[in-house]
């Protein structure tokens, strides 16, 4: 599966398990793309300040037999991009400017939306999928945590699990969610939202269910690594974030997909018993509009 992978799509999925060094290279190929097809080893470490053998170790971490066989795989992918070019419109970078009108927003949100979620769903590990799913269906309690922004996710989470009877919660309040995790056990199941994966009061919360011996879950972006280290299990998201409204636009969307998919794998494997749930509990909600 992996050699059908595009030179960026393999940076993605494997970016949380690569050094500070392998790090700060795969930042600058997914930054300047198809040009480092044009540059020797020497100039590429040049440019990224970092030595040549760490530009080999950095290939041979994506599983490329080396440099040579990088920049191959990065100009057969601008290759496929540039028989696609007539496409409508390509990927719009989601950085306003003063210059930017108001009639240009539509197309740029929903432009990198898209983007965001087709570069969640290459990068899709479906076996961290079903085990999480796996994890949820056994757990005798679920605690889903997050802040800011990925509070309202975790919320949303958190109410879908509850109508099809699942015994979840959320806390608003940090200090109390810290607290509950405390009090996790062998058999329940912690989950983390966060875009960024470095929020220390997110981190923390995991660490501590961790210590508990409950199974962990992460929902983070593929640049996270702070959060990866008490995960044991992790959904990541494909998206670039930009800098403009950070952790706010498209990272939101992509978080909330990855919660409709657990959503739905979890109804899925058991439809009778979670669509009877459904059922009565959209009962209750309608007996209460007039």
């Amino acid at each position: 599966m992996e050699n059908n992978l595009s030179y960026a799509e393999r940076i993605k999925l494997k970016y949380h398990i690569l050094s500070k060094t392998e790090k700060k290279i795969a930042d600058y190929v997914l930054a300047v793309g198809f040009k480092v097809s044009e540059m020797t080893l020497a100039e590429l470490a040049q440019a990224i300040e970092v030595s040549e053998p760490s530009i080999v170790r950095f290939t041979k971490a994506l599983n490329f037999k080396g440099f040579s066989d990088f920049k191959a795989q990065v100009l057969k992918d601008w290759g496929k991009e540039e028989q696609t070019s007539e496409k409508p419109e390509k990927f719009v970078d989601l950085n306003f400017s003063q210059e930017d009108t108001i009639d240009s927003i539509p197309n740029k949100i929903i432009q990198s939306t898209i983007k965001g979620l087709e570069d969640t769903l290459k990068i899709f590990d479906y076996q961290a999928f079903n085990t999480a799913i796996e994890a949820i269906l056994a757990a005798d309690r679920i605690e889903v945590f997050g802040l800011g922004t990925s509070g309202s996710i975790a919320l949303d989470f958190v109410s879908k699990l509850i109508r099809i009877g699942v015994n979840a919660n959320y806390f608003a309040d940090n200090h109390l969610g810290q607290l509950s995790a405390r009090s996790l056990k062998k058999t329940d199941v912690a989950i983390a939202i966060t875009h960024s994966g470095s929020t220390i009061d997110a981190v923390n919360t995991l660490e501590i269910a961790q210590k508990t011996g409950a199974k962990t879950i992460a929902l983070t972006n593929y640049k996270a690594t702070h959060i990866s280290k008490f995960a044991d299990i992790e959904l990541l998201t494909g998206d670039h974030e930009t800098t403009f409204y950070s952790e706010t636009m498209i990272s939101r969307t992509s978080l909330l997909s990855l919660v409709d998919m657990l959503y739905m794998g979890i109804l899925l494997s058991d439809y009778e018993r979670f669509t009877t749930e459904l059922h009565q509990v959209n009962s209750l909600v309608e007996g209460k509009n007039y």
